[in-house]
């Protein structure tokens, strides 16, 4: 006969729950960092952070590792957690990257997407004209995260688009840190053009309009004056 435990637990979270609540961790800070609310060179606290959020430690522990393999976070051995620096040359090594895979995801996308998305796409430059001239830089962000998801989800290649969504991160933190929450017009347009394109299935066009998003990128790099 079992014996009973008088001290009950409080039962451990399904895995779809934990999964699910790890999930909101990394959205809740990968939006602080990226957003700047955490500077570079802030130190991070798991306790703290699981006290702030809401959500428990162990989600709060896995969010922060992933937020260190994608370099937002850098975990020091026995002295805890600190949001990575920003350095202009990691900043040239991730154009360098996106020269070589953007262009990819783009031409496939062009070539693959379905009715639906193509759809899509011109749904979203048309909404984000209207940003443009209303200037709402949060429904622009909002925008941009949809059209990336589904960039990587019409190109129909798992590891590019697994790829892209690595270094994305890294890429909203650099669009902060040099245009704050304010609207660029050369990189709105560009996107435009891009989800235009897209939505037409011309491939030449879309490459046309990454290269050109690509250029204005690189040509931001070392305009900032933040530092870590």
């Amino acid at each position: 006969m079992l014996k009973t435990s008088k001290q009950s637990k409080s039962p451990e979270p399904a895995p779809a729950e934990a999964e699910s609540l790890t999930a909101r961790a990394y959205s809740l800070l990968e939006e602080m960092i990226c957003t700047l609310q955490l500077p570079p060179g802030t130190p991070v606290s798991e306790a703290e952070l699981s006290s702030q959020l809401g959500i428990g430690r162990t989600p709060v522990r896995e969010a922060m590792q992933r937020l260190a393999r994608e370099r937002l976070l850098l975990i020091l051995p026995r002295r805890g957690c600190i949001v990575t620096a920003i350095r202009p040359e990691d900043e040239v090594m991730l154009i360098e990257t996106r020269r070589v895979l953007e262009p990819l995801v783009i031409r496939t996308a062009a070539a693959r997407a379905s009715e639906s998305e193509r759809q899509q796409f011109a749904e979203i430059a048309a909404r984000m004209k209207a940003t443009q001239r209303t200037h709402d830089f949060d429904a622009f962000a909002q925008l941009d995260a949809e059209f990336n998801r589904l960039c990587v989800a019409a190109c129909r290649n798992e590891f590019a688009g697994s790829m892209m969504q690595a270094i994305t991160p890294l890429n909203r933190r650099f669009w902060f840190i040099h245009h704050g929450r304010t609207l660029s017009q050369e990189g709105v347009e560009a996107h435009i053009e891009i989800a235009l394109a897209l939505s037409q299935g011309n491939a030449e066009a879309a490459l046309s309009g990454t290269e050109r998003l690509l250029r204005y990128v690189a040509s931001r790099v070392g305009q900032s004056s933040v530092t870590a």
